[in-house]
């Protein structure tokens, strides 16, 4: 279907040539900044073409046509992942030259349309175009692919500390992620946003990685910057309704000596004996005297113990 005698039918005039020194440039850019690889790259690597991202991007016509030819000629790509390919270069000409080459082409080989909105969305990933990738990869009609990449870049991409766009990737697909780094990013960016989804996110897992990620929860909260912060997402920690496992956990890490360094351990303790109605204001001060006195208002003033 993709033999060579089609690639001026399918790619047209190339004349001025698309892919400018500027355009290339920009590409490797992103490929840097992408976790040192595009998810066209990801894609041909999946498909086995891992040579073909060599001629990617393309210099000359000579190259693109070469690139073609190795995307035609693979054994191991199905036919919709060898379209798929030749689609995503599509959408790259139509963006320098205005046409609709992408989407006449689909029209010719009866593309089917979840590839096309996939294909979109990883085309606008490379671009950094994040808001416009999750409209395409959180469509209902996809399955999950790229999970762990599409997650990773979405947090290192985050700007001040706004995560709603992993978060809205996760939520909306509720994908499996597999590697530990990507889950502990997610993670964070949970953390970073609402304690308690964290927290609950956290009892979603196997008592060892659960373990693993309340102990990061109470790190991201002893290790928050600014007063305000800290004292809110204190608060927030130390009202959650834990279980005795958690509590015993909860206690054990906020003794050992990774806790204590950062200087705030014995406060946040004494919140959470407050929180539970343990202990009273036996005048203890410390970082978050603020937020010990907001406890005081907020649960009647209860006298010392």
């Amino acid at each position: 279907m993709l033999d060579p005698s089609q690639f001026e039918l399918i790619f047209g005039s190339l004349d001025p040539f698309p892919y400018t020194r500027a355009f290339i440039q920009n590409l490797e850019a992103s490929r840097r900044s992408l976790e040192g690889s595009l998810f066209i790259d990801r894609v041909l690597k999946a498909l086995n073409l891992s040579k073909a991202t060599s001629h990617y991007p393309p210099k000359n016509e000579a190259a693109l046509r070469q690139l073609y030819e190795h995307i035609g000629e693979s054994k191991s790509a199905t036919i919709h992942h060898k379209l798929s390919v030749v689609y995503y270069l599509l959408l790259d000409i139509d963006d320098r030259n205005g046409g609709n080459l992408s989407e006449t082409f689909a029209q010719r080989f009866s593309m089917p349309a979840r590839y096309k909105i996939f294909m979109k969305g990883l085309w606008h990933m490379d671009a950094k175009q994040f808001h416009l990738a999750l409209e395409y990869l959180t469509h209902p009609s996809l399955q999950p692919d790229f999970v762990d990449d599409i997650i990773t870049v979405l947090v290192r991409h985050a700007r001040g500390g706004d995560y709603s766009l992993p978060l809205a990737y996760y939520h909306t697909v509720q994908p499996l992620v597999q590697s530990s780094s990507t889950l502990e990013l997610l993670f964070d960016a949970l953390a970073r946003s609402s304690i308690v989804d964290a927290f609950q996110f956290s009892r979603s897992h196997a008592e060892h990685m659960r373990r693993q990620l309340f102990h990061r929860l109470v790190l991201s909260v002893l290790d928050s910057t600014g007063k305000d912060e800290s004292a809110d997402k204190a608060l927030a920690l130390t009202s959650l309704p834990f279980d005795a496992q958690e509590e015993q956990w909860f206690k054990e890490y906020l003794g050992s000596g990774e806790s204590k360094r950062l200087g705030v351990a014995k406060d946040t303790l004494l919140m959470r004996r407050i929180a539970t109605g343990q202990v009273g204001y036996g005048g203890e001060t410390g970082a978050w005297a603020v937020v010990l006195e907001g406890f005081k208002t907020g649960s009647g003033g209860r006298a010392s113990a």
